[in-house]
């Protein structure tokens, strides 16, 4: 204990500016763009190909889905929100239905650039292909930075009496927690002063 009321105010000047960078790292109000894709499909048709002639091409068509989300999860919006493409997509569908630019650069990747986003607004994209294959994105941005791509799964939905009861369990914990800390704040002020 001789350590801690001999350096007591030390360690408090390095715990407090650590403590405030943290606080200003992880809870600071800002656009957080994420994406994901929420399902695929890959529909075997029995309909034959044919070509303007008549003649059968193939016996089966393939017909293949990809599903995307783009959210801003953060509590600011997000401007000039891109969406690229490795090529255009045969069949492209957003919902819900917003004004999008369209813009190819040099190596014809398809970019899609949406104004903005709003915070806990989500935008879903839909793509389609018959017979080829489906474009992968590249990349997803915003004026504010690079989007996180995130997993998405099905996932069971809990009775609302038992997430509220955890609700209020992390919050008595966060509660405890900063009592705590205070109590430990003062002790150490105390022992220094």
């Amino acid at each position: 204990m001789n350590i801690v009321s001999q350096y007591g105010k030390e360690i408090f000047a390095i715990v407090v500016p650590v403590f405030t960078f943290l606080m200003n790292k992880y809870l600071k109000s800002n656009a957080k763009i994420s994406f994901g894709q929420l399902h695929n499909f890959s529909y075997l048709i029995n309909e034959p190909l044919r070509n303007p002639d008549g003649e059968v091409l193939r016996a089966k068509q393939l017909v293949h889905t990809h599903s995307y989300v783009f959210m801003n999860e953060g509590r600011e919006s997000a401007s000039s929100v891109e969406i690229v493409f490795n090529f255009k997509p045969m069949y492209l569908n957003i919902w819900p239905s917003r004004h999008y630019e369209l813009k190819e650069d040099g190596e014809d990747r398809y970019i899609m650039v949406f104004d903005y986003l709003a915070p806990k607004e989500s935008i879903r994209c839909e793509v389609l292909s018959i017979n080829n294959d489906l474009p992968e994105i590249l990349s997803v941005r915003c004026k504010e930075g690079l989007a996180q791509k995130i997993r998405y799964y099905p996932q069971k939905i809990s009775h609302p009496l038992l997430l509220n009861f955890l609700r209020i369990q992390v919050f008595l914990g966060i509660a405890t927690f900063s009592y705590l800390m205070v109590i430990i704040l003062q002790w150490l002020i105390v022992k220094t002063g």
